[in-house]
């Protein structure tokens, strides 16, 4: 395969790269000091709390994504726990993506000006999509598979090219990484076998094929030497795994479907955003990027490389009865950044001052949908609205899923509050106490039948706090008894 061209990097390029950061980091910044939501929590408290073998050495629900569970003890240890701390590694993974991306672009077109202007451009719109700005401020694994996926796919194509083995190491070492991340994040690399796979094939049939079997078998050495590493950093927690195998299923009814909508948030993300309209304003721009890769074919590799992974995970709940959430597939973004950066590139290289005019439209669009978008889960602030109005005779509880996640607010500000078991099930238990004056109730529409047995008790909603994490389900409402 030929080589790309590789001049050093311009100043002007180091430059627009900083600026990029500077960006994103300014985006993603208002974010860090939100309330921690139950996810967070449970995680924290469920395996980082314990240390690093707490982190990697158990697992007893998916919540525990393993990589940044130990990150998220390293950032504890080091500077205090609190919600900046806790979030930090995401954030940090959220601005080395920025930088994977521009990479990614570039081993797609190479170090001339064509690759470096898609560089820039997919640098500044990795800065602003809601797709990649949120999972960055999560204390959760998806901030990882975004950076991890970037990354794995540049070097995967850096090895198809120059097939040197630098470039499969450090491929299958970030191949572990981002599975240790998040598992689903093994989409990416399944679907990178299934090319190699494909490319040996079809060499057996046509003797004139492009690809070259060389390449793929290496390829697939690499994705070999991945799974192998990924064995090793799971093994202390295999036999976990294989003890609540069935909770990958969806078997309980109010797992999230394809085609409800979590479903519907994945298509939307084609346009970087999960808010309808923002999605929408970027529409034009992902067509014209599906045209520009149509007569690209070093594009159209990336994006096939870098996209196909969705389809591998769609798979899981089709055909085997699996769930996902939008969140989950994370690893599409620096795919969906390219696509756009292309987009864009093409519409300007035609009419210049409608590219302009859309670049402006949709980003205003997706910081709209930031500055709006609020907190995903508001438990900080209902402990608090309780801590604050409640008299020192009156009690609280909560009542919420099963892990008692309004602890971690509860407790420094000075309030006792028990919980009532998973998904309320000590309800009864709390409401003859006397002294029960205030509830706090997690997740109104999962536990709606809870939210009538508070009324029903005399129990009268006192305040309301929206969340905006599962289509609207991290609301939280406050209750006072009359």
């Amino acid at each position: 395969m030929d080589k790309a061209p590789s001049p050093n990097f311009s100043r002007r390029f180091m430059m627009a790269i900083v600026g990029a950061l500077l960006v994103a980091a300014a985006v993603r910044a208002p974010f860090l000091t939100d309330s921690l939501w139950y996810d967070e929590i449970a995680a924290f408290l469920g395996y980082s709390i314990n240390g690093p073998w707490g982190a990697v050495g158990t697992y007893y629900t998916q919540a525990n994504h393993v990589l940044h569970s130990l990150l998220a003890w390293c950032s504890g240890a080091a500077l205090g726990v609190d919600e900046i701390s806790v979030r930090l590694p995401s954030f940090l993974a959220g601005l080395g993506a920025v930088i994977a991306i521009a990479w990614l672009a570039i081993e797609a077109l190479g170090r001339d000006d064509k690759g470096i202007r898609l560089a820039v451009l997919s640098a500044f719109i990795t800065a602003l999509l809601p797709i990649a700005v949120l999972p960055a401020t999560e204390a959760r694994g998806y901030s990882l598979m975004m950076l991890c996926s970037a990354l794995m796919t540049a070097a995967f194509l850096r090895g198809l090219r120059t097939g040197t083995r630098s470039a499969w190491l450090l491929y299958s070492v970030v191949c572990a990484l981002g599975i240790w991340s998040h598992l689903v994040t093994v989409c990416v690399p399944v679907f990178h076998a299934l090319c190699c796979v494909a490319v040996l094939l079809r060499s057996q049939t046509r003797s004139n094929s492009a690809a070259d079997p060389k390449s793929a078998r290496a390829g697939l050495m690499a994705i070999g030497v991945a799974a192998a590493l990924t064995l090793l950093v799971y093994a202390p927690i295999l036999p976990a795994i294989f003890a609540i195998r069935s909770e990958f299923r969806a078997l309980d009814g109010n797992e999230p479907t394809l085609f409800g909508p979590e479903g519907w948030m994945m298509l939307l993300s084609i346009g970087g955003s999960w808010n309808l309209w923002a999605s929408l304003a970027a529409l034009p721009i992902a067509v014209a990027g599906v045209a520009a890769a149509s007569r690209d074919g070093k594009l159209r590799t990336a994006l096939f490389l870098s996209l196909g992974g969705a389809v591998v995970a769609l798979v899981f709940p089709l055909l085997f009865g699996s769930w996902l959430y939008a969140r989950f597939l994370a690893f599409t973004v620096p795919g969906i950044a390219l696509l756009l950066a292309a987009g864009l590139l093409e519409i300007n290289a035609r009419r210049p001052i409608i590219a302009r005019a859309l670049a402006v439209v949709v980003a205003a669009a997706w910081l709209a949908t930031l500055a709006t978008i609020g907190p995903r889960q508001q438990i900080r602030e209902a402990v608090m609205y309780v801590a604050q109005h409640r008299t020192p005779n009156e009690g609280a509880f909560a009542v919420g899923l099963p892990d008692d996640v309004h602890r971690w607010y509860s407790v420094p500000f000075g309030v006792e509050m028990p919980g009532s078991g998973p998904y309320g099930k000590d309800l009864a238990t709390r409401l003859r106490e006397p002294a029960a004056a205030w509830a706090v109730l997690l997740y109104p529409r999962t536990l709606s039948d809870a939210a009538d047995r508070l009324r029903e008790a005399g129990f009268v909603e006192a305040a309301r706090f929206p969340g905006w994490i599962d289509q609207g389900n991290g609301e939280i409402i406050v209750f006072r008894r009359r």
